[in-house]
């Protein structure tokens, strides 16, 4: 992730300890930011095992970060300064369904794993299962429901198949770069495998199937502007993500055949980094998507 705004990858990781490190990339090497701290000149310390995903997770523009930790709770650290250098006080404590959320050793991911352009919240967990907390809020102001186990097409749980299922760590993106998010897992073993997104199932019998929607994007790689094709036999929305599924542009509702265009912008007009994004086109119970690559 670009942690200092600068349009380089840099590396952020948590540790045994509990403390969180920032790694950032400069022309020849990455220069480490070990135990980072507080505004108070503190060590941040979540007490072992932290596990850091950092995002804006309150709508305000500025990175922050959430961390899952050993003792089960999930922290919420607001950026209290800016983007291009983040900083933290004080944690919040992340609650589903009006509990705070309690799972050993906890590993916290925010996706849009449901598809509905608000960021939800996935746990691997030291028992190997993976749990949703679906957000019903909004980006800025996040309200997770209850959790939900995922499960495969055929029902199971998704978990490892290695020779131990504990400590499950997840990803979510679009690994095959089809419309549907796919998953890596790995435990305790130290495999990584992948679990494909599955298709859409359970239409009512008799009723048939919506018209597909259509979608192509180019040229690709792209400068900064990209032509995208759009066919929606009803309203459908168009919007482009980036990588980990967060919506970086909304670019209207349309039905009917269109053509639209991106710009390699954000909502706020800031230039994007370079990369690869999606465009996503949802509606009628269906979502199809096309790849972006962005190479100024």
């Amino acid at each position: 992730m670009d942690w200092n705004s600068d349009g380089e990858m840099d590396i952020i990781s948590g540790d045994r300890n509990g403390t969180f490190n920032v790694f950032l990339r400069d022309d020849t090497a990455l220069v480490g930011y070990k135990e980072f701290k507080l505004m108070d000149s503190t060590v941040l310390d979540v007490g072992g095992n932290s596990q850091p995903f950092a995002l804006d997770w309150n709508g305000d523009g500025k990175k922050d970060l959430i961390i899952g930790c050993e003792s089960g709770q999930v922290l919420f650290w607001p950026n209290l300064t800016s983007d291009t250098w983040p900083m933290f006080q004080t944690a919040e404590t992340v609650a589903a369904d009006g509990d705070p959320i309690y799972l050993y050793r906890v590993n916290p991911v925010v996706f849009d794993l449901d598809q509905d352009g608000v960021n939800d919240l996935i746990c691997g967990e030291n028992g190997g299962y993976v749990l949703y907390y679906r957000n019903t809020g909004t980006n800025s102001n996040p309200a997770l429901a209850a959790a939900e186990t995922l499960k495969t097409p055929t029902g199971l749980p998704v978990q490892s198949g290695g020779s131990s299922v504990l400590g499950s760590r997840c990803w979510f993106g679009f690994w095959d770069a089809d419309s549907l998010p796919d998953i890596l897992l790995s435990a305790f073993d130290g495999y990584v495998e992948l679990f494909r997104g599955g298709l859409p199932v359970g239409l009512e019998e008799g009723k048939p199937a919506p018209a597909p929607l259509a979608l192509r994007a180019g040229p690709n790689p792209t400068t900064g502007r990209s032509t995208i094709s759009c066919e929606a036999p009803a309203s459908a929305e168009l919007v482009v993500c980036d990588n980990l599924g967060r919506v970086v542009r909304h670019l209207g509702v349309l039905s009917g055949r269109s053509v639209q265009s991106w710009d390699g912008r954000n909502d706020s007009g800031v230039r994007l980094n370079n990369g690869v994004y999606f465009c996503r086109l949802t509606g009628s119970g269906q979502t199809a998507s096309a790849r972006i690559v962005l190479s100024r």
